[in-house]
């Protein structure tokens, strides 16, 4: 990926985030982070700052594709 960095200084409070995620959501996280010419840091901070929330702050659709916590499709090994 030909991005450049942001500067240091430019992120307010910044924190490292430890996320496991799936390859194939790396994937493509990368290409459209690519696609853009950003970093993948630059672009999920941007995709937080976009994504529409409920009332109660959860991700709008969230309900819909997970109406039961025990019914997550968790897959183990």
């Amino acid at each position: 990926m030909n991005a450049r960095p942001r500067l240091r200084s430019s992120l307010v409070e910044p924190r490292r985030l430890g996320l496991w995620v799936e390859r194939s959501a790396d994937e493509r996280l990368t290409a459209m982070a690519a696609s853009v010419g950003t970093t993948k840091s630059a672009l999920m901070q941007w995709l937080i700052e976009q994504a529409p929330a409920d009332e109660a702050g959860r991700p709008v659709g969230w309900e819909a594709a997970h109406p039961r916590e025990e019914e997550l499709p968790i897959e183990s090994p």
